[in-house]
């Protein structure tokens, strides 16, 4: 196959690969405002920030073997709210404090990974998270709330 101006197909492949390559530049302007407004996309969820407890972070846990916890406890806090998570390779468990109706999402950095309902008593379980960092959401009342991002 050859056009207009085209000796053969790797001239126009090189042509075309020439072509995208500058297409795929994107002034610096351009991104800083992309990155800005990433940042912004949870602007309406007040963030649950893991202040009261992370069992990696334990001293005393620290000094007893590694190998043989087998659970990793995380509480997060908000204004008016606690979400107190258990991780194991079984999966998530959790707890909503107070107890409401709400429904939980496990996201990853590529978005929604499982969402389970919150019961009566403020509970909910998930499948084991895959690895790498990952959040809770948590919607209850027409209220928003995410957690910190944790590595699991």
């Amino acid at each position: 196959m050859s056009g207009p101006g085209w000796e053969s197909d790797e001239v126009l492949l090189r042509e075309l690969t020439e072509a995208l390559a500058e297409a795929r530049t994107v002034p610096p302007e351009f991104a800083e405002a992309a990155r800005a407004a990433y940042t912004w996309r949870t602007v309406d969820a007040e963030l649950m920030l893991l202040t009261s407890y992370d069992s990696i972070l334990d001293a005393e846990l620290a000094g007893r073997a590694r190998a043989a916890l087998t659970a990793r406890q995380l509480v997060f806090d908000a204004e008016g709210i606690s979400v107190q998570v258990e991780v194991t390779e079984a999966g998530v468990a959790g707890q909503v404090l107070p107890a409401r109706p709400s429904r939980v999402t496990l996201l990853t950095a590529s978005g929604p990974a499982e969402e389970a309902e919150v019961d009566e008593l403020g509970c909910f379980l998930l499948g084991p998270p895959p690895p790498g960092p990952v959040r809770l959401r948590i919607e209850t009342d027409g209220t928003t709330v995410v957690t910190d991002w944790v590595c699991v």
